[in-house]
C-alpha cells in the first residue's frame, strides 16, 4: 500500500460527490436526449441511463436497491417536474443544456440532502465482496463462465496503490472459481477494461479475447464506474472529458480469461 497519508472522505465531501455526479448526469441526460438519441423517452432515459433515482430520499433501500419505486409520488414528482424543465430547453446547444442543468438539479437536491447521511454510511455493496475488490457470481454461465466484478475494497486508496494487492484478490477468486464453481474461464464486462492498468493485470489472452467497446449506455457502475474517484469523490478529469467531448473516457468492454492461464499469471506475480 502507498505511504502516502489519505483521509476517508468526510460526510461533506460525500454530499458534494452526491451533487457534482447528479449535475453530471443531468448534462448526459440532455445530451442523451438531444444529441445523442434525439426524441428518445424522458422517463426511461432518465430511469435507464443514468442513476439519479438511487441517490435520493425517493430510494427507500441500499445504494442498488432490489425494489425499484419509479411510480411513487416521491420519485414521479421530480421526474416529471425536471422533464417540465427539459421541454424547455430542448435544443441540443450547450446554453440550452447548462440552463437545463442548472435549473433540474435544484428539483432533486432537498432529496439527496435528506438520504446523504444514510447513503454514506451504506456499506452494502462492498459487504457482498468474497474477495477483497472482486465479487463472483453465484454460477457459471452456459459456457461454464465464471463472472466477476469490481469495487475498491480499499479506500481512500487505490487498488493500484500496493502491486500486489489485486492478484492476492485474483488469487482468492480463482480458488473459488475452480474448486466450488469448476468453472473454465473467468469473465468481466466493465469500463476498466478499456484501460491500460486494468488490462496489465491480466496475461496476453485477456487483450486477445477482449470484445468492441458498448455504446449502450446504462446507469449501472460498468459504466458510471468512471467518474469515481479512488477516494470515492468525483473523479474530475473523466468528468471534464464527458462535458467537453460529450462522450464517455472509457467505454465497457467485455473480456474473457481460462482459469489455468490467469493461475499461472498470478503464480508468477505472487511466487505462491
Amino acid at each position: 500500500m502507498s505511504n502516502q497519508t489519505l483521509h476517508p472522505k468526510t460526510l461533506e465531501e460525500h454530499r458534494q460527490y452526491l451533487y457534482d455526479i447528479v449535475r453530471l448526469k443531468l448534462f448526459f441526460l440532455h445530451l442523451y436526449l438531444t444529441e445523442k438519441e434525439p426524441g428518445a423517452d424522458f422517463s426511461h432515459t432518465i430511469r435507464q441511463k443514468v442513476d439519479i433515482y438511487r441517490k435520493t430520499e425517493a430510494n427507500p433501500g441500499p445504494h442498488t436497491p432490489t425494489e425499484l419505486f419509479f411510480d411513487a409520488p416521491a420519485w414521479k414528482n421530480m421526474e416529471d417536474e425536471a422533464e417540465r424543465i427539459f421541454k424547455s430547453y430542448s435544443t441540443n446547444s450547450d446554453s440550452a443544456r447548462q440552463k437545463f442543468e442548472d435549473e433540474a438539479f435544484p428539483v432533486f437536491k432537498d432529496s439527496i440532502d435528506l438520504r446523504c447521511e444514510r447513503d454514506f454510511l451504506d456499506n452494502s455493496v462492498l459487504a457482498n465482496y468474497q474477495c477483497g475488490s472482486l465479487k463472483h457470481e453465484d454460477a457459471v454461465n452456459e459456457d461454464g463462465w465464471l463472472g466477476f466484478h469490481m469495487a475498491n475494497a480499499v479506500r481512500p486508496h487505490s487498488f493500484y496503490d500496493d502491486p500486489l494487492y489485486l492478484p492476492r484478490c485474483f488469487r482468492a477468486l480463482l480458488r473459488v472459481a475452480e474448486v466450488k464453481y469448476h468453472a473454465k474461464e473467468i469473465f468481466t464486462h466493465s469500463w476498466l477494461n478499456d484501460t491500460k492498468r486494468w488490462q496489465a493485470q491480466f496475461p496476453a489472452v485477456w487483450m486477445e479475447n477482449m470484445s468492441e467497446a458498448s455504446e449502450n449506455v446504462n446507469w449501472t457502475y460498468g459504466w458510471w464506474g468512471q467518474f469515481i474517484s479512488a477516494r470515492g469523490v468525483l473523479q474530475k478529469k473523466n468528468a471534464d472529458y464527458l462535458r467537453e467531448h460529450h462522450d464517455f473516457p472509457c467505454k465497457p468492454r467485455l473480456s474473457h480469461c481460462p482459469v489455468n492461464l490467469m493461475k499461472e499469471h498470478i503464480f508468477n506475480i505472487l511466487g505462491e
